[in-house]
């Protein structure tokens, strides 16, 4: 039964390599037209630039019973990436910077990012872009930065406001009670309510330190490191290319060899037929 097995295979590796050594000559055709336009697409192909930068998301104070100062991203980085990939999230001044003086639409802009997350550090996402020109891609890819820190900014806003309406509060409530530990000296009160009145001075002036530390732990999207803009173009890996034409043409040439002897067959069968 082995012997068997093992002499159907010699059969059948013999017939395939039969079945190409029969139409090698439109194989290799076939594989040197592939190359061919592979090597004319690399001509062809317009030349294009990449600009990067990785930027640090923003940050707001999230306090926690073991840390009261932890802090948190104001949005998931998945909301930022996914928002960044629809092309209503480019105003129109993104539009104008990645335009270069000509027409260009959102969804061409959405079309050359790319926007990761990486695993570590997990508050940074990298953003990249190509264009016709190293300067192009520089300046859309610093649109789009301004664009992301003034969203971050927005979303940042209503934390970092409601913090600063407690601050102006207590500090109003400090104002008060130190008016009234002044009353309070002025006009010779009884010991317990001038210690009572300071008290609450002192334990106001704590909360109001509390909550501007708070405050100050709220980070703005910055850039991790200035925006990358290499002057030189980035272009398709040539062996890739001729790799790829060059196995599309060998493709073709067993297909149509494949069709040649189905065509031959049945003629064949026809002729049998007829005789």
């Amino acid at each position: 039964m082995m012997e068997k097995r093992l002499f159907d295979e010699e059969i059948n590796l013999f017939s395939v390599v039969a079945f190409l050594r029969r139409g090698m000559a439109i194989i290799i055709v076939c594989c040197s037209i592939g190359v061919a336009l592979a090597g004319m697409f690399l001509w062809r192909s317009q030349p294009y630039y990449q600009a990067s930068a990785q930027l640090v998301l923003a940050t707001t104070s999230a306090p926690t019973q073991l840390d009261p100062d932890a802090v948190a991203l104001v949005e998931p980085r998945e909301h930022v990436t996914f928002r960044l990939r629809s092309p209503s999230a480019f105003d129109q001044q993104t539009v104008s910077a990645c335009s270069d003086g000509g027409p260009v639409a959102a969804e061409q802009i959405s079309q050359n990012l790319r926007v990761t997350a990486p695993s570590v550090p997990n508050d940074v996402i990298a953003i990249s872009f190509t264009a016709p020109t190293a300067e192009l891609a520089r300046q859309c890819v610093a649109a789009i930065v301004r664009g992301v820190q003034e969203q971050q900014t927005l979303v940042a806003s209503t934390s970092s406001e409601h913090l600063k309406s407690q601050i102006r509060s207590l500090q109003d409530q400090l104002a008060e009670n130190s008016k009234l530990l002044k009353e309070a000296q002025d006009s010779g009160w009884q010991q317990a309510i001038y210690l009572a009145t300071r008290d609450d001075a002192i334990a106001l002036r704590k909360d109001i330190a509390d909550l501007t530390g708070k405050l100050e732990l709220s980070k703005s999207a910055t850039l991790l490191s200035p925006i990358y803009a290499p002057s030189n173009a980035v272009s398709p890996t040539k062996i890739t290319i001729l790799t790829a034409g060059l196995f599309v043409g060998f493709v073709i040439g067993v297909l149509i060899n494949l069709l040649k002897s189905a065509y031959l067959m049945q003629r064949n069968r026809r002729s049998r037929s007829n005789g």
